[in-house]
């Protein structure tokens, strides 16, 4: 254990709980690391030295020191965030912080001989707010949204996490891997639509608590399952419905999109997708980030099984076909290197916010399919910005046709398409997560969220800029390729993890996403985007209709029902965020 302490070795607040910690007896020793999160060392822990989690006095200066803690922090978060998010989010992020922090105080109140475990957690969220909220760093000021949602977020999970080791049940509980092992050979038995089955795995774990999980299986051979990836957004309706239009057996909730992000400006908007997006052959979205993604290749002949592959699918080799029209129309098509021999490099955000271009060097910045920004340098260095979801091309000046003006004519508009190399040449759909989560084929950097530009300032900057080492326990959503032991057929696998539930579902961290589809017989996963977006919809034989399985998990549910939003067996009649892009299972021509 470090000491914390200030530079000048005056106590703080942070070294006065470890100090506690090291002589108490009932105090666990993970309270170290959760504690330490969200401060740059131990030495970083501004605010009063003691361990009252409603001291605020450094923060307001108010010497009586009677002020309601709880609706101060609450009313700075609601109104210091709108300089990065919209007064929606920012009233969202309060209500969670009041949430926990209210939960927290109840468990607190149970034992006032003594420091808890609650009371710690409940002074590192105030504490730690206050501190996120005042920071002068030129880099964290512009990210205190983020922050505050994934703290929130992180001491909620860890509260949940340390009090249920202290359950005296708890060493008679089955891991979720047990549970999962147990229960999840319904998975393939409850076939709810020819070649689609569905499970719920349901109960307590000494690992994560309750857990609320919905398992789909899809065999794709005995489906002859077709997927398709959409924008979401322009359809005006939630994801039952929308599979009910488009004749879908089954959907789940899809990627990233810009959401929390401090820098998002036009043409980007918030909701906008992050990454790889195909539909029926269109590149809607590039791969601006070589990420893990779940994609379908076009097939040939009646009789092929259609192709539905999870890669790492990035820019390498990716032709930039840039098309312009009017009276001086033309085309430049630009492949990025490979190997550094050409000349045209991409340069995206988990890299560099800028880019420096040297003479005679030429720039597209590129939003989707459009060139938003165009840059020449001539004698001396000039900057470009990079955009938040897009990239910038850069390529020589001895690249452009001969003759062409299209770098000095920033009003001729600028059209981009996208023609990927094999393996990805015939993408029919797809969609980016990430990260993988595990391949039997290829271990090399599963789970490593730098190898797939989860770096940097790249969204979602919930992964790229994590301070909490994936301990939060959260709603997931993940993919997995399995084969049937019985007929070797190819299976899909979805699970829809449910969270922010104390009474039915925790929620799980990356890696026991990763754990729970190993456990459910997949050699390939990944991850999809999770949190209050997560949804899985399927086909209801019996009432003949769509239905939304999981659990709504956009506000932090107590078990009395706070905010009067949770109601026993209540799943999709609760407010949900809005799905933004989706994937959607429909069946083969053979099968309709």
């Amino acid at each position: 254990m470090t000491n914390a302490s200030q530079s000048d070795g005056s106590a703080t607040w942070l070294s006065v709980a470890f100090d506690t910690i090291q002589h108490s007896t009932h105090l666990n020793d993970d309270l170290y690391d959760v504690l330490r999160a969200f401060g740059k060392d131990d030495n970083d822990a501004p605010g009063p030295a003691n361990l009252d989690p409603d001291s605020l006095d450094a923060d307001v200066g108010a010497a009586d020191g009677t002020i309601n803690a709880i609706s101060h922090l609450q009313k700075r978060i609601a109104t210091e965030l709108l300089d990065e998010i919209d007064s929606d989010q920012a009233s969202m992020f309060s209500r969670r912080f009041v949430s926990v922090s209210s939960l927290l105080l109840n468990d607190e109140a149970k034992d006032d001989n003594k420091v808890t475990t609650d009371q710690l957690l409940r002074l590192a969220l105030h504490r730690r707010t206050v501190q996120i909220l005042s920071t002068l760093d030129s880099v964290l000021s512009k990210r205190k949204a983020l922050r505050i949602r994934a703290l929130v977020d992180f001491i909620w999970s860890q509260s949940l996490v340390l009090n249920l080791k202290k359950s005296s049940f708890n060493d008679q509980r089955p891991t979720l891997i047990q549970l999962a092992s147990e229960q999840g050979k319904k998975s393939s038995s409850n076939e709810f639509s020819p070649g689609f089955y569905h499970s719920t795995t349901e109960g307590t774990t000494s690992d994560f608590g309750p857990v609320h999980i919905n398992i789909l299986r899809i065999n794709l051979k005995s489906s002859s399952c077709r997927m398709k990836c959409i924008d979401a957004r322009n359809t005006s309706t939630d994801l039952s419905t929308l599979a009910e239009k488009m004749g879908a057996v089954a959907a789940i909730s899809g990627g990233f999109f810009l959401y929390s992000e401090p820098d998002i400006a036009l043409p980007s908007k918030r909701t906008d997708p992050v990454g790889l997006l195909v539909t029926d052959g269109e590149v809607l979205g590039p791969p601006v980030f070589r990420r893990a993604a779940i994609a379908q290749q076009k097939t040939s002949g009646q009789n092929d099984e259609r192709r539905i592959m999870l890669s790492r699918i990035g820019m390498d080799g990716v032709t930039c076909i840039c098309s312009w029209g009017g009276q001086l129309s033309g085309t430049l098509q630009l492949a990025v290197d490979i190997d550094g021999t050409e000349g045209v490099t991409c340069i995206h955000r988990g890299i560099s916010e800028e880019v420096m271009l040297e003479d005679r060097q030429c720039a597209f910045a590129i939003v989707g399919n459009i060139v938003v920004e165009r840059k020449k340098a001539r004698g001396v260095q000039i900057k470009m910005a990079v955009p938040l979801a897009g990239f910038v091309l850069t390529f020589s000046e001895d690249n452009l046709p001969p003759g062409s003006t299209i770098m000095n004519d920033n009003d001729m508009d600028i059209h981009v398409s996208y023609k990927f190399l094999s393996p990805h040449d015939c993408l029919e759909n797809a969609i980016a997560g990430g990260p993988m989560f595990f391949s039997d084929e290829d271990e090399c950097h599963a789970m490593e969220l730098s190898s797939e530009d989860f770096a940097g300032s790249a969204p979602p900057v919930t992964f790229s800029q994590d301070e909490t080492h994936d301990h939060n326990l959260l709603p997931r959503m993940g993919v997995g390729i399995a084969t049937c032991p019985d007929s070797g057929d190819k299976q899909l696998v979805c699970v829809a993890v449910d969270g922010r539930n104390l009474d039915r579902a925790l929620g799980l961290t990356l890696q026991g996403t990763s754990d729970l589809l190993r456990s459910l017989g997949c050699h390939k996963a990944m991850n999809l985007d999770g949190g209050s977006s997560k949804r899985m919809v399927i086909w209801d034989q019996g009432l003949k209709k769509h239905k939304v399985v999981c659990l709504s998990t956009t506000e932090i549910k107590a078990s009395n029902g706070e905010n009067g939003k949770y109601s026993g067996n209540n799943t999709a009649a609760e407010p949900s965020r809005p799905v933004h892009t989706a994937i959607l299972f429909l069946r083969g021509k053979d099968n309709n």
